[in-house]
């Protein structure tokens, strides 16, 4: 075990729980502590895998070299710039930040700095898995459907940032481009919680379509490509692909350990950068991307 690479967990809410999980199990590191605003939470899970539950955030980063901020998401930016400011490496769960102020403060500090910043898209994970990233074609329609019912997680942030950023980044992933602009939206709740949010989002050769609500009766999480040589579809909640393309995609990606356990495979990627250099699985900027995008969409203006 290397004793060198000590983490430590922020928030031990659901997320931070799962989180503390795969970092206990990592053979590469030491789960050093967990922080919560609620001690007695961090204190439990503390327990659960043998760590320390720390009542100061700055004692904890004092004793660490790498964090995962799991908090609600309202506080993802203020965190990340604390630790970053203090040298410390960061997987910050999605969204990156909710404003772009402080999205642009943590790239700026990445890029300044000889740390390993990784965002929690592990959503990319599953369209690498099935072969989408890297295909001889670009899509030139996409529609994608993320609907869950009522829960108080996530409820700190938009609906837009809370489910939406996930379907964003996976097109900003496949369309390698900016979208040029967002042809229509529609957003219904109070500003800054909205519950539902459609929009339609206009690239250089491709249209994208989006739906997320957190308001539904249903749980439903499908993407749908058009691409000139054919139609992929995929079913993420019930784990199935349906298409008609030449493309040589991997039906059974379920299968894949990746794919079971993306969060694992997502947070043993993240220590794998910092203790060995390779390329982490979802960069600063490309959580700033899908931000950007998420709030062009909730507001007239970004």
């Amino acid at each position: 075990m290397n004793q060198d690479l000590k983490i430590a967990i922020i928030g031990a809410g659901v997320f931070g729980s799962y989180y503390a999980e795969k970092c206990f199990l990592n053979p590469n590191a030491v789960l050093v502590g967990l922080f919560d605003a609620n001690f007695p939470k961090a204190e439990f899970l503390a327990k659960k895998y043998n760590a320390r539950a720390y009542s100061s955030l700055d004692e904890m980063l004092s004793d660490v070299n790498a964090v995962i901020i799991a908090s609600p998401a309202i506080s993802h930016g203020n965190l990340a710039v604390k630790c970053l400011k203090l040298n410390k490496h960061c997987l910050i769960e999605k969204p990156i930040a909710s404003n772009l102020v402080q999205a642009k403060e943590i790239l700026s500090l990445s890029d300044r700095k000889p740390i390993i910043v990784q965002i929690g898209h592990q959503e990319r994970i599953i369209l690498k898995t099935i072969g989408i990233d890297n295909l001889p074609e670009k899509p030139h329609r996409i529609t994608s459907q993320r609907l869950t019912a009522p829960s108080e997680r996530g409820r700190d942030v938009s609906v837009s940032l809370d489910l939406m950023i996930h379907d964003l980044d996976l097109i900003l992933m496949l369309m390698q481009e900016e979208p040029e602009y967002v042809i229509r939206k529609k957003v219904i709740g109070v500003q800054d919680f909205f519950h539902h949010s459609t929009a339609e989002i206009k690239f250089k050769n491709a249209v994208a379509t989006l739906t997320a609500d957190r308001t539904s009766n249903v749980n439903k999480r499908s993407m749908e490509l058009v691409y000139p040589s054919g139609v992929i579809k995929i079913d993420f909640h019930n784990r199935r692909i349906t298409h008609n393309t030449p493309f040589k995609l991997n039906e059974n990606f379920y299968k894949s350990e990746d794919v079971k356990d993306s969060l694992k495979t997502a947070t043993n990627s993240f220590i794998e950068s910092i203790l060995f250099g390779n390329k982490v699985t979802v960069s600063p900027k490309d959580g700033y991307n899908a931000l950007k995008l998420a709030l062009k969409i909730d507001k007239d203006s970004v």
